[in-house]
């Protein structure tokens, strides 16, 4: 699909109600004829551009695929997906693909979204190099695409949308420092990592922005680090091995993701311990748990904000705007001090 055709879909409503507007005003006061025929075509008007066919037209038809609802990140991808639609910013053709984690689902339906001429495609690849031939298939027709939560290996993206791993990293350590600083005044203070899935990008980057605050600050030392795996199993085993070896040394724990926090927490309560202990996303569970600790937190990603942001980028591409190559989405700090206000927002 063209630019000019996206364009033109854009100005259609615009230029009806122009066109409208100068008939309207062509005429002339006098024995009140052409007052009611002014009258008339403003009556017309009125018909025309309030008719819900017209403001359709001037809607962009979108397509939103993303790896898997199991994942509560992307529901809320879906419910904010689903709300564009009802606010008026994307077409109600507009469709949401779940893959189901399947590689070849997904393909298929970008295949689908391109073969029934969507305006823009938005895709969160399951892997960076499965849908290359699917978004080069998308480039040939000429179908913006913009790559959200997760990056694409090749092919054509305007934009790439996301959080900033590496400052989300940064920022909930900084967290957990200030929780240990509040809890206890030492001059140093011990703490642990509980990393993700080894060789994941995510991994590495929310690694590097830990590894960031420790070397930036003078009072924080890294007692260990270890795979979670993500997991709150895994991170339940972990944090058991550490309180086994380093017990009363542990000064506070920064988790790569909330599911590993969850974990860390059944191994502190079974060991009558009670450290600060700091995550990243903003899920339901571990975010419910700061009612009964103050020394608990997060980074929440937003992924409703990812998905207005996609749709506006997008936008703005096909009227010919310039647009950055990746627009980073800022992660929400979320403390027991703003956590219910945080749940009944998104959850």
């Amino acid at each position: 699909m063209s630019e000019n055709v996206h364009r033109r879909r854009f100005l259609q409503a615009s230029a009806i109600s122009g066109a409208t507007l100068l008939a309207g005003c062509s005429g002339q006061s006098g024995d009140g004829t052409e007052s009611q025929q002014e009258s008339e075509s403003e009556s017309e008007s009125e018909t025309e551009t309030s008719s819900p066919s017209m403001d359709e037209s001037a809607l962009p038809t979108a397509a939103l695929s993303i790896p898997s609802l199991e994942f509560t990140f992307f529901a809320r991808m879906e419910n904010a997906f689903n709300q564009a639609i009802s606010d008026g910013l994307i077409a109600e053709e507009s469709t949401f693909y779940d893959s189901g984690n399947s590689q070849s689902a997904q393909i298929s339906d970008v295949e689908t979204a391109v073969s029934n001429d969507v305006d823009f495609l938005i895709i969160s690849a399951i892997t960076a190099e499965g849908v290359i031939n699917a978004i080069e298939e998308a480039n040939a027709a000429e179908i913006p695409v913009i790559a959200i939560d997760r990056n694409v290996a090749a092919g054509e993206t305007v934009t790439y949308v996301a959080s900033d791993n590496v400052r989300l990293g940064e920022r909930s350590t900084e967290l957990c420092l200030e929780f240990m600083q509040e809890q206890s005044d030492a001059e140093s203070y011990n703490i642990l990592q509980l990393e993700g899935t080894p060789g994941a990008s995510v991994t590495n980057d929310r690694g590097q922005g830990f590894q960031n605050v420790v070397n930036d600050s003078d009072n924080l030392t890294r007692l260990a680090s270890q795979t979670g795996e993500f997991s709150t199993q895994q991170g339940l085993s972990v944090m058991e091995d550490f309180i086994t070896q380093y017990g009363d040394e542990i000064d506070g724990v920064f988790c790569q993701n909330d599911l590993m926090g969850l974990g860390v927490h059944q191994a502190l309560q079974n060991s009558n311990l009670d450290v600060p202990v700091t995550g990243i996303d903003g899920t339901e569970a571990w975010v419910n748990r700061f009612s009964d600790n103050e020394f608990y937190g997060t980074i929440a990603q937003l992924p409703e904000k990812m998905v207005t942001e996609s749709i506006s980028q997008a936008k703005a591409h096909m009227a010919g705007e310039d647009v950055d190559d990746t627009i980073p989405i800022e992660g929400l700090r979320v403390t027991q001090e703003n956590g219910g206000d945080y749940l009944d927002q998104y959850f």
